[in-house]
């Protein structure tokens, strides 16, 4: 892509999730990441609500959900994330706080039994396990198995992703995480919360808009882009090989960024054209969809946070991958990447299609609940 005018590098660095080597890092501050996960949100709610107004919601509707799921997802996904980890801020009385919020405000997985089992089983000698509430989702609630066709995974997959009771049952768990085990005020407190939001859009009137720009995204996007993307978050490991070390750690993720080599710059016959139609195509309208939907914030760079779970430097994640690549990646295997959300899901496949049937033998399950799955799907 370096044939392209050097005015595009930043928006390229964001969309690929890669830089150029050497180029000059940005300064980004964890508060920049959490308004810039909120402001999606109203930009897609308050698009939606034009759009519906205006007769354009058949047609643009989509729009407006891509950037409220991808707003959702990104506050779930990496501030909750970064706060589980104490990490955010780097103070734990604000970083629980944060996290717990906005767990109660998207009704995701309550937070202290999210940071409890994802730090517990996720970030530990568990990882990629049958201990792993990752492992446990693919093979419990998606029916997948060592062994199985990369055909087959995908049909599991999208049945995840399409199933109505699959997104009940996800929905639900997320809801009844906020009722178990929790104290009475705080029990309280969420359902005054509910109470209030059904009173409140009760008497606006406006119950059209409040399932059609927040409820769907907020449940059934948020539900099949998680899906997608625990089915390529991770590499099983083949037969055979160690289950820990920092080499079995590093080979069970890789970086995944999105985009194409650009065609030849030279020339303009007919050829040439349709080349560059078909890169900005997919640049747009394939890409850029699995960069805001499934992989969102850090998502690319997942890799580098499994190496460095607490690195002072997540917010500038794109950067700190790339510098400690460069820095030679002392005492790490070297990183590996796939390029597409496609060939992210087909790494993930074929690696479990090779995997050891007995290691990931489901009758091998002994402690599994579903709060445990529930950490795995919410990242």
């Amino acid at each position: 892509m370096r044939v392209l005018p050097r005015a595009l590098q930043p928006a390229l660095t964001w969309l690929t999730g890669k830089p150029l080597s050497g180029q000059r890092p940005w300064h980004c501050t964890p508060m920049l990441h959490l308004i810039a996960s909120v402001l999606p949100i109203v930009a897609g709610v308050a698009l939606g609500w034009v759009l519906i107004d205006s007769g354009w919601a058949a047609i643009l509707l989509p729009v407006s959900w891509l950037l409220t799921t991808h707003g959702i997802r990104k506050l779930r996904v990496m501030i909750v994330h970064q706060c589980s980890h104490g990490n955010f801020l780097r103070n734990k009385r604000i970083d629980t706080a944060l996290g717990t919020a906005i767990a109660v405000l998207l009704l995701t997985q309550e937070y202290t039994g999210y940071r409890k089992e994802h730090i517990g089983d996720h970030h530990s000698s568990n990882h990629m396990t049958l201990r792993d509430p990752t492992v446990q989702y693919l093979v419990l609630v998606l029916g997948m198995r060592a062994g199985m066709t990369r055909n087959e995974l995908y049909r599991r997959m999208w049945l995840g992703v399409l199933s109505p009771s699959h997104q009940l049952k996800a929905t639900c768990s997320r809801i009844g995480s906020h009722f178990r085990g929790t104290a009475p005020w705080y029990r309280t407190a969420v359902l005054a919360l509910l109470a209030g939001q059904v009173g409140a859009v009760t008497a606006l009137g406006i119950w059209p808009q409040f399932l059609l720009l927040w409820v769907f995204p907020l449940t059934v996007l948020f539900n099949a882009a998680a899906t997608i993307r625990l089915s390529s978050r991770h590499i099983f490991p083949p037969p055979g090989q160690p289950s820990k070390g920092r080499a079995e750690l590093a080979g069970h993720t890789h970086g995944v960024f999105f985009g194409d080599p650009a065609p030849a710059p030279a020339g303009c016959d007919g050829r040439r054209v349709r080349d560059w139609l078909r890169w900005w195509e997919r640049m747009l309208f394939v890409h850029l969809p699995g960069r805001l939907f499934v992989f969102v914030g850090d998502g690319p760079c997942h890799d580098f946070h499994h190496r460095f779970p607490r690195s002072r430097d997540w917010a500038n994640y794109i950067f700190a991958r790339q510098q400690d690549i460069e820095r030679g990646h002392p005492g790490w295997p070297h990183y590996t990447e796939v390029w597409g959300l496609r060939a992210a899901i087909d790494a993930a496949f074929t690696s479990l299609g090779q995997a050891d049937q007995n290691r990931y033998d489901i009758a091998r399950i002994t402690d599994v609940d579903d709060r445990k799955l529930l950490s795995a799907f919410e990242e």
